[in-house]
């Protein structure tokens, strides 16, 4: 039993010994995209009322769900219902709209509408389809893993800015708020809260490794447009039992 010991403390210090790898720990698994997921939200949209500084504020209940996924040449496509930015500019009774969210090779995630892309579901499972056609710059959402102010999908002109705007820019690590959200076990995980941020507006998510996106807000800086919402349920295609 002591040889044992001493051979596991030697293979430590070696740098030998590799702890087993969670999903959450694989950039490219980390934000879970099997078909059937589904994470719902709760929250609130904030709209404008003529002649009101503080708009109506409507309660709301959000799902969004992978309802197909295809994967060809190292590019994952997830065919997302219900993206929580479907709900700004709403009045909170905004019906879900089906997204593309891209995951190239190296882990960058690229979000639009399936119109905006000007793709069907038969391109999509045409095996001849070139998915990296999808991939577009301005679509660039985000980008694993993730680390204290990384930046990317900048604007042309961000590059000359002093104040961190138009980038997506993550921030600090920090212990993820998710106590009491139904499908996800206890146990201390990592957020990251990634923002992008202009003149007219702002937008920030928490993504949580394992998880995805704990929680959204969008905030309009002058017409009241609001869209706050936090993750109350995980469920996993892939848990077991399902």
């Amino acid at each position: 039993m002591l040889r044992q010991s001493t051979l596991f403390i030697a293979l430590v210090l070696c740098g030998l010994f590799v702890a087993p790898m969670r999903a959450g720990d694989d950039p490219q698994l980390a934000f879970p995209l099997s078909q059937g997921n589904y994470w719902v939200y709760r929250g609130l949209v904030r709209s404008s009322v003529e002649g009101s500084t503080v708009g109506k504020v409507t309660d709301v209940t959000w799902k969004m769900s992978v309802v197909r996924v295809v994967q060809r040449d190292g590019f994952v496509v997830a065919v997302v219902s219900g993206f929580p930015g479907d709900l700004d500019w709403s009045e909170g009774e905004a019906q879900p709209e089906l997204s593309v969210l891209i995951r190239t090779p190296d882990a960058k995630f690229y979000l639009s509408s399936l119109s905006e892309a000007g793709v069907t579901l038969d391109h999509l499972d045409d095996p001849k389809y070139p998915l990296e056609g999808l991939v577009e710059k301005a679509d660039w959402i985000l980008q694993l893993p993730l680390a204290k102010g990384k930046k990317f999908s900048c604007d042309d002109d961000a590059a000359a800015r002093d104040d961190g705007r138009y980038c997506w820019i993550a921030g600090p690590p920090h212990p993820a708020a998710l106590d009491g959200v139904k499908g996800i076990p206890p146990g201390d995980r990592t957020a990251y809260e990634v923002g992008y941020v202009t003149n007219p507006d702002d937008t920030e998510f928490d993504f949580v490794p394992g998880i995805g996106i704990a929680s959204y807000e969008y905030h309009h800086h002058g017409t009241i447009a609001d869209t706050e919402l936090r993750l109350v349920e995980f469920h996993s295609a892939d848990a077991p039992g399902r």
